[in-house]
């Protein structure tokens, strides 16, 4: 199904917005600022504030930073959570509706009526199959295509968080005109070996344009990019990066969207620049090229690639 997305494309790196609580604001204001253009969020009072992700998303569109165009913003629901904007006992359609009224209220902005979404994920599965496609069901009502004219279009691209290959495979062939187009999972060497198995999955959804979105990314893999991954230190020395930002490199190259949630205003800036740093240094170096294969292969053997 196509996205009719008249917007911004999803980013290669967004701002995760997870754990800020009152610095929520304040953080997507000065990503924005850095030169994020994508935003992530969800409407889970437990480790969100979408609210205050809203806040700072106007803030920066009222001082002529970017306009609601310019940005891809994302947010979630959040299935069986009693910090949500809706009651537990109501049916999941029900649900649903509840937390994205909620979620276009609190994402909306000055320089754009009616708001929307570019995308929503669905944080994680229901417990049961039945359960996931009952509000599969209930999210593509506020697709492009729907015939609901009441949601049509407020929403332009579907996903799913936390999810397993089974999962996938149901979503898939119970809804194939609107398959999830957004995976967004933990990518670590514990996680299922670097969740191959659902990369591949959406590496084979031909012509769906399936995005696969990673967290964790950093934190979750220390070892690998501070200590144990040799190819990443030469990366940064070569192009005069972090690590961190060499590790973000070879993952954005890998296909992967990464979801950034640093709190640090200096990191932002050299986070987002490191991709320009490493084309120089392989642009600009006789042996930059060739270096940049040596990293990338190596990169590839441990991930599976």
């Amino acid at each position: 199904m196509a996205t009719h997305q008249p917007t911004a494309a999803m980013p290669p790196m967004m701002y995760g917005t997870a754990w800020k609580k009152e610095r929520t604001a304040d953080l997507v204001y000065e990503a924005i600022k850095a030169g994020f253009r994508g935003i992530d969020t969800a409407a889970m009072k437990k480790h969100y504030d979408e609210a205050l992700a809203g806040e700072g998303i106007r803030r920066a569109i009222r001082e002529g930073l970017v306009s609601r165009r310019d940005l891809f913003i994302q947010t979630k629901f959040t299935p069986l959570d009693p910090t949500s904007p809706y009651s537990m006992s109501d049916p999941i359609p029900t649900q649903i509706h509840s937390s994205i009224t909620s979620s276009l209220t609190n994402l909306s902005t000055p320089d754009h009526s009616p708001p929307y979404l570019d995308a929503l994920v669905m944080h994680s599965p229901f417990p049961s199959i039945p359960q996931t496609l009952e509000a599969w069901s209930a999210l593509q009502s506020y697709l492009p295509d729907s015939p609901d004219p009441s949601r049509r279009g407020k929403i332009f691209r579907l996903g799913i968080s936390n999810v397993t290959l089974p999962v996938l495979h149901a979503l898939s062939s119970s809804h194939p005109a609107a398959p999830p187009t957004i995976v967004q999972n933990r990518f670590r060497a514990a996680e299922r070996n670097w969740d191959r198995d659902v990369r591949a999955w959406c590496s084979s959804q031909q012509g769906a344009d399936v995005k696969y979105q990673g967290f964790w990314t950093l934190t979750g893999n220390v070892a690998t990019w501070q200590r144990e991954g040799g190819f990443v230190q030469e990366l940064a020395e070569k192009a005069g990066i972090s690590k961190a930002a060499a590790w973000y490199v070879l993952l954005v190259e890998a296909g992967v969207v990464v979801l950034n949630g640093t709190g640090d205003r200096g990191h932002m800036k050299e986070d987002l620049d490191a991709w320009g740093r490493v084309k120089e240094w392989r642009r600009s170096e006789a042996e930059g090229e060739e270096g940049w294969e040596w990293c990338w292969e190596r990169f590839k053997g441990l991930i599976g690639d």
